[in-house]
């Protein structure tokens, strides 16, 4: 595993980063997701896309777990590699790394958290739940009793006891994910970049919003 230094040394600067993200949302070029245009401009002074044809803009981080971010886009970098690593993050580490406010570090991380559980293919396995728990096969049921105890193991090792009813969501968000992507660094820092984006296509999809464009009943 490359170390931060090197990983970051891959993003040196803002431009950097949202050149990866626009390699992310649209791997086969920009297409509008209103009309299916493939032509746009850049807008510099604002960095968002504009359809040459309808005229939508899109910000390279609407719809993703950066919306609307006023941190610097290093910033998320250095804490989705930090989490994708698979590394302890807390928020106090987080903070005096990069210099903010622990409250602002807390966010980011509550964010990335969010986005563990929304990058997940199925809530099958939401095993804190002891309703959906009662509701499964005993052989399964037993399986999430068994997860349920190996998460709260987890979340005193790594955060400690003192962790509010409140918060304890989001870290049994953090265990299944990391549970699920073990040892895949690639895979994991790309899906949580891409948790909750809209747009995101296949390669079918893509000809279907070229179809609906070209495809346009008559005056």
């Amino acid at each position: 595993m490359a170390s931060i230094r090197k990983f970051m040394a891959l993003f040196p600067d803002e431009q950097s980063c949202r050149d990866y993200l626009f390699s992310l949302r649209w791997p086969r070029g920009f297409i509008c997701t209103k009309c299916g245009e493939m032509r746009y401009c850049l807008i510099k002074t604002r960095n968002v896309y504009e359809c040459a044809n309808c005229k939508t803009q899109t910000s390279i981080t609407s719809n993703t777990l950066m919306h609307r971010t006023k941190l610097p886009l290093r910033y998320w970098m250095v804490a989705l590699y930090w989490v994708a690593s698979g590394q302890r993050c807390s928020a106090r580490k987080l903070a005096q790394t990069l210099s903010i406010q622990q409250r602002t570090a807390d966010r980011l991380l509550r964010k990335i958290r969010l986005a563990m559980h929304k990058s997940e293919p199925t809530l099958l396995l939401d095993f804190w739940s002891r309703e959906k728990r009662s509701q499964q096969q005993p052989i399964v049921r037993r399986a999430m009793l068994k997860m349920h105890r190996s998460a709260r193991a987890f979340i005193r090792r790594y955060y400690g006891r003192r962790v509010s009813k409140w918060n304890m969501l989001y870290y049994y968000y953090e265990y299944r994910f990391r549970s699920n992507y073990a040892h895949h660094f690639i895979e994991t820092l790309s899906s949580l970049i891409l948790a909750s984006c809209t747009t995101i296509y296949s390669l079918n999809e893509y000809g279907m919003l070229r179809e609906r464009k070209e495809v346009r009943p008559a005056a």
